[in-house]
């Protein structure tokens, strides 16, 4: 009897449901679907007046300018390069191999110094005469030769030139020397200093003399 109830019960419940279903949709009055295309008359709708936009380069529209006149852009103009100035060499002149001159020769001059002109005939110590060191230069004939330079010098910077004396005592020469002893060289020179004769070497000695005579040869 329960079972019975609640079937019934059910029922109720679900023809209550199917009659407020069908009450609800009368009284909204829905009425036919509504179309999705619209229905305002598309051929009486005015046409826009905005032409669609075309694909125009962008480098096209900027050169050409409205009016129809074509945009020209200034544009500096290049500075033209002068090339630098190079100066031409002149033109090298041909020497013409021509005579040499000619070379004029020199006049003889007094012959070359020669340490041979005069000749050592006498080196002896006297020691009869202190401190003196001289002699005699004689010609090849044996005559006193006046005016022959001798020059004496040593070792350490000393040195001293004497001429041989002329008349009465031509071709007397003398050095007086000090009371050192020591090594002396005598020679005979030009006037230009350069030797005629060999050079002799001296031990002199303070207490006594040495003579040194002389001869010119030819």
């Amino acid at each position: 009897m329960l079972a019975f109830t609640f079937v019934l019960l059910v029922m109720c419940v679900g023809a209550f449901a199917a009659f407020s279903v069908l009450t609800t949709g009368r009284g909204l009055g829905v009425g036919p679907e509504a179309s999705g295309t619209p229905t305002e008359d598309i051929a009486t709708r005015p046409p826009d007046a905005t032409p669609a936009p075309t694909d125009t380069p962008l480098d096209e529209a900027a050169e050409t300018p409205e009016g129809g006149e074509e945009l020209s852009t200034p544009v500096a103009p290049s500075p033209t390069l002068v090339p630098a100035f190079t100066p031409t060499p002149p033109p090298t002149a041909t020497s013409t191999a021509g005579p040499s001159p000619t070379r004029e020769e020199a006049e003889p001059g007094p012959p070359p110094s020669r340490p041979g002109q005069y000749n050592v005939i006498s080196n002896e110590r006297d020691c009869s005469a202190t401190g003196i060191i001289g002699g005699w230069v004689y010609d090849s004939a044996g005559n006193g030769l006046g005016w022959a330079s001798l020059h004496l010098y040593n070792n350490y910077g000393w040195s001293a030139t004497k001429q041989s004396e002329g008349p009465p005592q031509a071709g007397k020469y003398e050095f007086t020397m000090g009371s050192d002893a020591g090594l002396f060289h005598l020679v005979i020179v030009d006037e230009g200093g350069h030797p005629l004769s060999p050079v002799v070497d001296i031990d002199y000695q303070p207490d006594c003399s040495q003579r040194i005579d002389w001869e010119r040869a030819g």
